[in-house]
This record gives structure tokens, C-alpha cells and sequence, in this order.
């Protein structure tokens, strides 16, 4: 194991022995896509087929209204009606369903539905949360708190990997004083969080820049630094997106960013044992 942890001079010594002691491996290319936010059956019908059309490993959608700030009443909550219409596209298409989820109390609706987890940055230490989903077999994706050091997002994912979960690790961005993105994504954590465990790691560029046009650079950079793949944020007509349209990428464009990711994974897997 990397020895950086062990010459730190500051803080409580880190524990996640579990997380560090998961056997390294060259994981296929992870493809996570999705709308922000599941906007009806139409979109459902428009997005799903694009993505079985590029093989996306897992499908993702906003199935849950929430965000920095309440929205609207009547909005706030649970969709129940769109999450059965999207599992039930998604599993039709021959795909995966991963559904984020902010509560334990939510976790009986969501699990029929729900082939993979996604625990949000603002849920990463929501201990309790991650507990409980240390006792399913499933896949869940641990995005990184947006002030989270790379040992407390290696603690957090401890929870998960000492019971029968499956975590992957992912960089979402944090806050930083540049003004020219809403988050930071951090490429450089991909590589150190690599270099200590053996667990998937993937990169979220539509929330780590807030910017579309940012999203398939910073996506391709983070392959080049060892990351296993992306999650990405795409919608029919990113303009009209009723969450987080700035950072949505045209569904046209998924097939392209999966082939130059895909390029650029290969490479790296031939760089790392050279």
C-alpha cells in the first residue's frame, strides 16, 4: 500500500483496512448516463434506447426532487410514478437501473426498483445510510463530499466495503476559490485513491465543472489519470433540463465521449503495465 497515510503528521491515522486491502484489477470501461432529473414517459421513452444504443453499464435518473434549495411546493419528494416507468424502460432495454437514495427510510420503495445505489455527495457520511446498505450485495457509488479529503471519503466507503456491498468510488468535485466552475473536479484524487485501494473509481464532470462544454474534457482527463469510467449527465434538449441545465450534455454527443473514453481506457491499461 501507498505509504502516504502512514507519514502523515496530522490528524487521527486513517482506517479503512478493508477498502485498502481490496485486490487491485484493470475494471472494464463503467458507463453511469442519464437525465439529472426523470422529466416524463416521453424522456423516458427518447433516452432509454441511446443508451442501450452506447452500452451503458448502469442507467441514471433523478427520481427524487431535491437540491440546494427547496423546490417548489408539491414538487419536493419521491416520483413514484416516473421511477416505476424508468426501471421498468431501463430492465426492458436489457440495462441497469441505479437510483440514488438520500434516506434510510426510503430504501423499501427504492429497493425493487433499484439494480445499483447511488449515495449522493451531501449523504457520503450519512453513516447510518451507508451501513444499511452495507448489508445488500448490490452496487452502490459513493460520490465524494464536496469538502471531503481523501481519507474521509475512504472512511465513508469503509462502511460500505465491510459488508457485502459492492462500492465505487466517485469524484464529483468539491469547493475551491476558482470561479470559473461551480465544483472543482479533482483529477489528481482519481489516481491517489487508486493507488491505496482497489475499488472502481469514476469521475462525475456534468457536477464536477457545472458546465456542458467542460464535461467530455475534464471526462477524458480523468480516464487518462486511471479513472474506470464516468457518469454523465445527458438530456434530449439540454437548454429545456428542469435541473442542472448548464451542466447537461446533448444525447447526440453520449456515443462520442463513450468511444474517446473507451480509446483512452484501453491506453491507460497498456500504460500501467509497461
Amino acid at each position: 500500500m501507498n505509504d502516504f497515510a502512514t507519514r502523515r503528521s496530522w490528524g487521527p491515522k486513517p482506517n479503512y483496512p478493508t477498502v485498502a486491502a481490496v485486490p487491485k484489477q484493470d475494471w472494464p470501461l463503467i458507463v453511469i448516463a442519464g437525465p439529472c432529473s426523470v422529466e416524463s414517459h416521453e424522456q423516458i421513452d427518447v433516452i432509454v434506447p441511446v443508451l442501450r444504443s452506447v452500452g451503458a453499464t448502469y442507467c441514471r435518473g433523478g427520481l427524487f426532487r431535491a437540491g440546494t434549495y427547496p423546490p417548489p411546493q408539491g414538487v419536493f419528494g419521491l416520483k413514484r410514478d416516473l421511477m416505476e416507468h424508468w426501471a421498468q424502460a431501463v430492465r426492458q432495454a436489457g440495462l441497469k437501473t441505479i437510483i440514488e437514495v438520500l434516506d434510510i427510510r426510503q430504501l423499501d420503495d427504492l429497493w425493487p426498483y433499484a439494480d445499483a445505489f447511488q449515495v449522493g455527495a451531501r449523504q457520503m457520511q450519512n453513516y447510518s445510510l451507508l451501513d444499511e446498505l452495507s448489508k445488500s450485495s448490490k452496487v452502490v457509488t459513493l460520490k465524494r463530499n464536496m469538502g471531503a479529503t481523501l481519507d474521509e471519503w475512504l472512511g465513508a466507503a469503509e462502511y460500505l466495503a465491510r459488508g457485502s456491498a459492492k462500492p465505487i468510488l466517485v469524484e464529483r468535485g468539491g469547493s475551491s476559490f476558482l470561479n470559473h466552475t461551480r465544483w472543482e473536479l479533482s483529477v489528481s484524487i482519481i489516481p491517489a485513491a487508486k493507488s491505496i485501494t482497489g475499488l472502481p473509481v469514476l469521475c462525475d464532470s456534468s457536477h464536477g465543472s457545472g458546465r456542458r462544454d467542460l464535461v467530455e474534457p475534464l471526462t477524458l482527463a480523468a480516464i487518462a489519470a486511471g479513472a474506470d469510467g464516468f457518469i454523465i449527465e445527458v438530456h434530449p434538449d439540454p437548454e429545456k433540463s428542469l435541473s442542472d441545465a448548464d451542466q447537461a450534455t446533448p444525447l447526440e454527443r453520449l456515443q462520442t465521449i463513450v468511444e474517446r473514453a473507451a480509446v483512452l481506457h484501453t491506453l491507460t491499461k497498456k500504460w500501467r503495465t509497461s
